[in-house]
């Protein structure tokens, strides 16, 4: 009888002691996703705020994706060695944030080469592994995308024709888009994004190059007046996250993470920044603004005087030994099967 005691006792000691464990095992997974972009940004409300809500979903909750907006874990140009090295567990940048470090990549900078978003973010993603990957080793590439292409943006003198550029000074983002503003005839001028407006305003600038949804975004629709649309170019950015916190999930939330990223994550992402670039057009139509459509013998004519830059990129990429060439080849054959 005591002994038998003993075993009721064991049993009711188990039974209170195994709730700690499950308990343990119920509380979700956190991952700090680390943003530059504002709470109101369009790629925070289209993209990862659905896209948080979609990995907790088909986690059933044991994975939680928390989202820290506006810079607030780091600079925008720290957080690709941020997440690399486990200061966040996710997060997103552009190769543009740090020159030469990523080279291969800048092909998808050169002019001319996509239509939109979504066709060219499926066209990067499937020669990825092939040329990409080895670039971004240090960290778990959960997907590429490219921005829509951006267009000149003029705030007095409308341009309809290569030689209206000569001796405009143009707001250049990058060291791609400086080398083509001065090929083009321009004169670039290096200005944050959110200074653009002021810098409109009082002269400092004649013109700016961006996609659409900047106009809306940066409230730029007040001081322009002329658009001329090309295409110019688009910059590539990626969505990572930290290699060890992904390899020490179980296989089952690495699956709903992989199921949600690769080819799924750049159409789902170039898709929302395609509709996105709506609201920048309206913006302009409402600002009574012109836009003028580059016709196809005159965007030759650019592309002729651009053709430099692209062959200048391709010989310093091969003296490095990069397949810089093929990589070309590869890159436009993508774009006629996802961006014709």
């Amino acid at each position: 009888m005591k002994h038998a005691w003993k075993v009721v006792a064991l049993a009711l000691t188990l039974v209170g002691i195994s709730p700690g464990p499950a308990a343990a095992q119920d509380k979700p997974i956190e991952l700090k996703f680390s943003s530059w972009v504002s709470a109101v940004h369009g790629h925070h409300t289209g993209v990862m705020v659905p896209w948080a809500r979609m990995i907790e979903e088909k986690s059933k909750g044991r994975l939680k994706v928390t989202i820290y907006p506006g810079s607030t874990l780091g600079k925008p140009a720290d957080h690709f060695d941020m997440v690399k090295d486990g200061i966040a567990d996710m997060g997103f940048t552009t190769p543009g944030y740090t020159p030469g470090r990523f080279p291969l990549i800048a092909a998808t900078e050169l002019p001319l080469l996509f239509k939109s978003s979504q066709g060219g973010s499926l066209a990067v993603m499937s020669i990825f592994d092939k040329y990409f990957k080895a670039e971004f080793k240090d960290v778990k590439v959960l997907w590429f995308w490219v921005h829509p292409p951006g267009h000149f943006h003029f705030a007095r003198k409308p341009v309809h024709k290569l030689e209206d550029l000569a001796g405009l000074k143009i707001r250049a983002a990058t060291p791609m888009l400086t080398t083509m503003v001065k090929t083009l005839g321009a004169i670039p001028v290096s200005i944050p994004a959110p200074d653009t407006y002021t810098a409109l305003e009082r002269g400092t600038v004649d013109g700016t190059i961006f996609p659409w949804e900047a106009i809306s975004s940066f409230k730029l629709a007040e001081v322009l007046r002329h658009h001329a649309a090309i295409g110019l170019y688009v910059a590539p950015l990626f969505t990572m996250m930290n290699q060890r916190k992904y390899d020490s999930l179980p296989p089952d939330l690495r699956k709903v993470i992989d199921d949600l990223s690769g080819t799924w994550g750049a159409e789902f992402n170039g898709k929302v920044w395609d509709q996105n670039e709506l609201v920048g057009i309206d913006a302009i139509k409402k600002a009574g603004a012109t836009i003028y459509t580059v016709p196809p013998e005159e965007r030759q004519r650019w592309a002729a005087k651009l053709k430099p830059v692209e062959e200048e990129w391709v010989k310093s990429m091969e003296t490095r030994g990069l397949p810089a060439r093929q990589l070309l080849v590869d890159l436009r054959e993508a774009v006629k099967k996802y961006d014709p």
